[in-house]
């Protein structure tokens, strides 16, 4: 994301009628909205099999058949899959990657914006490319795309054919873990969940051995011990260790390095956060059935919902455990085991001010979007709400919102929201 510093934290507000564009075109498709709110796109239909994308009212030279996943990258640039003569590729500000592809699908962005990945399909073989360039080596299936913060790509591919009803090929393993279109020695029947360290080089992932026993791979090798079943790993200790939930008598344990890890046995136990610099690690996990916590090492919180914990996260800093949780019907945030109470239908990520200490998000209540700051529903409701920013000296908040057809880009003091 561009400097938050050279972003106009002065005017107090800016608006775009949006609902004109209804005019100009057959119909437009959801809005987006930039990271500093200057820019508000759509996708808008022209004519059949025509689309372009609208942005503030000015519209791509260029017209395609088909147009999807739309998004503003974190740098501010606004990406697109467009199709024409049924070939696809990647759009970014109206110009188009050089190279084509039978099918592409998954866009990604690092934190930066500085590379953007998606998955492809060209030649009846599958792969990924970053930056409008292809892996070398394309495979007979691909799923379970990641993105390093640093541009690394990874997958699971089927590094060998199977043919129809093929039983026994399929038992002696035909998938494998690729990084940058490189596919590692070991094959293994199934693969899933793969994760980066924080230098994007190591990978770990999740594996089928065969039809009972499921296990953990750090780089291309696997844990001796084998499991009844097992959840997503994450790195630890600079790279040099993983953790993962195994599943072992019908009863869910923290792993780390092939030996337990947490000496408490769960009926659930996933969604694991790390936070490496405090050495903080908390999972989702039901102690209880029908019941839902987290536990921060091998610490519960004093709360339970009683549907989900849909996201798990530190704050920058480490110090605050952040949970989106539904319960009891409503969605609601909840820091270090408190709940903000907020009774929401819909709830988005919260984001975080430089010093950890102001928490923005977003609600949707009875088919109307709030904007909530540090458990305050500021008093106005709206259309549409954006995701929200805190400025860098922490004293305004940039609110975008929608309101009667028109887009409006205004800035806050906090003390008004809170």
């Amino acid at each position: 994301m561009k400097d938050k510093k050279t972003w106009d934290w002065q005017t107090a507000q800016k608006e775009i009628p949006v609902n004109e564009w209804q005019h100009q075109f057959n119909w437009i498709e959801e809005p987006h909205v930039s990271p500093d709110g200057e820019k508000i796109a759509s996708i808008t239909n022209c004519d059949d099999a025509e689309f372009t994308v609208c942005t503030n009212g000015k519209v791509w030279d260029d017209r395609y058949e088909k147009i999807w996943s739309l998004r503003f990258l974190p740098d501010g640039r606004l990406a697109a899959l467009v199709s024409n003569d049924e070939m696809w590729t990647v759009c970014i500000d109206g110009i188009g990657w050089e190279t084509q592809f039978d099918y592409a699908w998954d866009l990604k962005a690092t934190p930066d914006g500085s590379s953007v990945s998606v998955a492809v399909q060209k030649d009846q073989k599958f792969g990924m490319a970053i930056n409008d360039i292809i892996w070398n080596h394309l495979y007979e299936n691909i799923t379970g795309m990641v993105l390093s913060d640093q541009g690394t790509t990874g997958a699971i591919v089927q590094v060998d054919p199977l043919a129809q009803a093929d039983i026994n090929t399929f038992d002696t393993g035909i998938f494998s873990a690729a990084q940058n279109g490189i596919a590692q020695s070991q094959k293994f029947m199934n693969i899933w969940d793969l994760s980066f360290d924080n230098q994007g080089k190591q990978i770990s992932y999740s594996i089928r051995k065969n039809r009972l026993e499921y296990s953990v791979v750090k780089n291309n090798t696997p844990w001796t011990q084998n499991f009844e079943s097992v959840w997503k790993s994450e790195f630890i200790n600079k790279g040099n260790s993983i953790i993962a939930p195994v599943r072992q008598g019908g009863k869910w344990f923290l792993y780390k390095d092939d030996a337990l890890f947490w000496n408490k046995q769960m009926e659930q136990l996933w969604k694991l956060e790390v936070h490496d610099d405090t050495q903080k690690i908390a999972a989702v996990v039901s102690d209880s059935f029908g019941k839902w916590t987290v536990w921060e090492n091998e610490k519960p919180w004093d709360f339970h919902c009683d549907t989900m914990i849909s996201d798990l996260f530190y704050t920058p800093d480490g110090k605050k455990l952040v949970a989106i949780v539904k319960n009891k019907g409503h969605w609601d945030l909840v820091i270090d085991g408190i709940p903000w109470n907020l009774k929401a239908d819909k709830l988005w990520r919260p984001v975080f001010s430089s010093d950890n200490e102001i928490f923005a998000t977003r609600i949707e209540k009875k088919g109307k979007y709030y904007l909530v700051v540090n458990k305050n529903i500021y008093n106005k409701s709206f259309d549409k709400v954006f995701e929200p920013q805190i400025d860098p000296n922490n004293n305004k908040i940039l609110l975008k919102s929608i309101r009667n057809g028109i887009y409006s880009r205004q800035i806050l003091a906090i003390e008004t929201v809170c």
